[in-house]
């Protein structure tokens, strides 16, 4: 079994102890190794017809790197090469800043 000091610059996989799965790549540990800071952080969950997906950890937020605090992890883990390359794949095809803001559509809501 690998230390988290050992997952530094892996995928890993993290369940918290609220039972969220999450992915991200570990870029380090911080203040005294008790906050994980994690890039790309992804919610790993599942589509209606039962297939993996991963949704960004915050949709509004700018930050890449995501601090997350040991205390609310439960284990953690380097993630499948599947998971790796799905997790790759998403980080890829997702927009970055300097693309500007998502086109969502004339907006149609009346009251």
């Amino acid at each position: 079994m690998k230390s988290t000091e050992d997952l530094v610059g892996e995928i890993v996989t993290v369940r918290t102890i609220v039972g969220e799965e999450l992915m991200g790549k570990l870029e380090g540990l911080a203040s005294n190794k008790t906050i994980l800071e994690l890039h790309g952080l992804r919610v790993v969950t599942l589509d209606p017809d039962g297939q993996i997906m991963m949704l960004p950890y915050t949709l509004t937020g700018q930050d890449e790197v995501i601090g997350l605090p040991t205390r609310h992890v439960l284990s953690i883990v380097q993630s499948t090469p599947e998971a790796s390359e799905g997790f790759q794949e998403d980080l890829d095809e997702t927009p970055n800043q300097a693309e500007g803001p998502a086109d969502l559509g004339e907006d149609t809501f009346s009251l």
